[in-house]
């Protein structure tokens, strides 16, 4: 029996040596891309039906896999994320009313204001067209079809012929791509949503989830590539057909953009120029290390704002423009997380998905997307109190809306990253509420998912992995094992190595390949710690420090808690980050910015 499963192995890794591959499925569908640039000039903004606590729409009962099931809203999100791209590629301008599953508006809203406020992103952003895409479902057995939802006058009462060329365009489109058992399509007016604007908008029902042959087409894999490309080809027929009258009827219904005011005071041009250099050569990662600096001269001399997360980023700069302009620097950049955030500016993802901002403004230069009960460091929050500054456990910063954002404890944050949680291998349903592949979900001394509301979640064993488990003991045990090595700088062996050489060679033993060097080692898993957190360190964690002028520069391993081992000169060393303990590094614990968890 041995011998047969030594041969079946040897087998396995001749193949691989051999470079044998998966074979594509016969059915795959290579992704569409338009030809040519037909929709140069066009404006559009497009909306994913549903959306938020009360617009969530229903879900249904269909099964793609074997554990998820099918939400109106999240068809609805797909198919227009495919669409955005379509367009995009095909020379369009093109804005998403919302690119998450929550509502546009803020706090408890009623029906009437959010759709208003979907269709008022189209006059913000002087959109020729506006377009609504919806699944649905129906307690009509008969229901079926595609279902073109508009208004068939303007404000003023007159007939919008333009809102009924583009409804015609996009039915005739979607109905040769979607198919129904009986094929029917009809019109509704009056519909509030195509009403918030007189410029040209339509909402398209797909179809009915209730009907039973459009629910066993719609929950296939390529259902929402169909569904994406009738809409564009609706798109390209109405802005190929009437781009001239599109153009006469947006001037004549919306008057002309006026530039937005920035609130903050120009920074100095040569202040900037030197900002902007100091961001770029030295900020090991602009994603973690956050620099948000302005300088105007006020009577001789130069008044520093904004906010940093390093109080080493803060004298840096500071220095760099008294050096470069020979003036007296005012320092008044703040140091983050900000005081108005408490004493514990800690907080989690309560909803299965969030994206972030370079701004505290929606749709303003996106970042990255949270996943559901993802832990938060916060480090900021704008005046109006809508949106947090945060690092993400990717390390990741971004403005998020603070609806998304459950404040928690310092104690409740710490065994959040130290105990016991998992990864969600694909969704996880629990009633309606949907679990996304990626969500960061802990649980209870039985295993059961506990998300962040609380409410407990069963889950099979193959749908989750297991977090904070045996490489980072297994690459602190290669590290501990490298004791008093002498600090050899570019050595990775047992005769000598430096810094991110020991961390590397522990990991690697830990079957984990990390990057040579320690600013690369930076931005690798996820972050755990920060000089102002560093609770949340497990053994085998890699920390990191940075030196005078902000760069990372050093890095070693956690032994758990506030003791690490490093290689410094002369050897490989332990030091800690307690001010208590016989082995604690002034200059190190200066020098520490954050840790990350290379790998679980």
């Amino acid at each position: 029996m041995r011998a047969s499963l030594w041969l079946l192995a040897l087998v396995l890794v001749l193949a691989s040596w051999a470079g044998a591959s998966v074979p594509v499925p016969d059915d795959y569908e290579p992704p569409f891309f338009p030809e040519g640039r037909p929709l140069e000039g066009l404006v559009i903004t497009i909306d994913a039906g549903h959306g938020g606590s009360s617009f969530s729409g229903g879900y249904h009962g269909s099964a793609r896999g074997t554990v998820t099931r099918v939400v109106e809203g999240d068809l609805n999100m797909h198919v227009t994320a495919l669409l955005y791209h379509h367009l995009k590629d095909a020379g369009a301008s093109v804005h998403m009313t919302r690119r998450d599953d929550r509502k546009v508006t803020l706090g408890p809203t009623g029906r009437a204001e959010e759709l208003g406020a979907r269709t008022a992103v189209a006059e913000q952003t002087r959109s020729h067209l506006f377009l609504s895409l919806h699944h649905n479902s129906s307690p009509r057995a008969t229901a079926h079809g595609v279902m073109m939802l508009i208004w068939p006058t303007d404000k003023a009462g007159e007939p919008q012929p333009l809102e009924v060329a583009f409804a015609n365009f996009l039915r005739e489109e979607v109905e040769k791509v979607v198919p129904h058992s009986e094929p029917f399509s009809h019109y509704v007016v009056d519909h509030p949503l195509a009403s918030g604007t007189d410029l040209p908008s339509a909402v398209v029902e797909f179809g009915f989830l209730s009907n039973a042959d459009f629910d066993q087409w719609v929950v296939l894999p390529t259902s929402a590539k169909h569904e994406a490309r009738g809409a564009y080809n609706g798109v390209v027929r109405m802005w190929q057909t009437h781009r001239e009258e599109l153009e006469a009827l947006r001037d004549r219904v919306l008057p002309p953009a006026e530039p937005v005011a920035s609130a903050a005071p120009a920074s100095d041009p040569e202040a900037a120029r030197i900002i902007a250099n100091f961001r770029r050569t030295n900020l090991s990662d602009a994603t973690t290390f956050h620099l948000d600096a302005r300088a105007v001269r006020v009577d001789g001399e130069l008044v520093l704002t904004g906010s940093t997360n390093f109080p080493i980023l803060r004298d840096a700069i500071a220095a760099e423009l008294g050096r470069a302009l020979s003036l007296p620097v005012r320092n008044e950049l703040r140091v983050l997380p900000d005081e108005v955030l408490g004493p514990d500016p800690f907080g989690v993802c309560t909803i299965p998905m969030a994206m972030t901002w370079g701004e505290p403004v929606e749709g303003r230069n996106v970042q990255t997307q949270l996943l559901l009960g993802e832990p938060l460091f916060l480090l900021d929050r704008n005046a109006e109190e809508t949106h947090y500054l945060v690092h993400g456990i990717d390390g990741y910063l971004g403005w998020v809306r603070a609806d998304a954002v459950r404040r928690v404890s310092r104690e409740e944050f710490a065994a959040m990253m130290t105990g016991p949680a998992v990864r969600l291998r694909h969704d996880i349903m629990r009633d309606d509420f949907r679990m996304p592949p990626g969500s960061f979900v802990r649980t209870d001394e039985a295993g059961t998912l506990v998300p962040p509301d609380g409410k407990p979640a069963a889950a099979p064993p193959e749908a989750v992995r297991l977090l904070n488990g045996a490489p980072g003991r297994q690459a602190l045990e290669t590290a501990m094992g490298l004791l008093y090595v002498p600090y050899v700088f570019g050595g990775r062996s047992s005769q000598g190595l430096d810094c991110s050489g020991l961390v590397g060679v522990a990991w690697a033993a830990a079957g984990v390949q990390l990057p040579r060097d320690a600013r690369q080692q930076a931005i690798v898993g996820r972050l755990v710690a920060t000089a102002w957190f560093p609770e949340g360190m497990l053994p085998g964690d890699a920390l990191f420090f940075i030196d005078q002028t902000g760069r990372v520069i050093h890095t070693g391993i956690s032994l758990g808690g506030m003791r690490f081992v490093h290689a410094s000169p002369p050897e490989v060393q332990i030091n800690s980050l307690d001010p208590a303990d016989p082995l604690y590094s002034a200059g190190w614990t200066k020098a520490f910015c954050f840790a990350r968890r290379p790998a679980e």
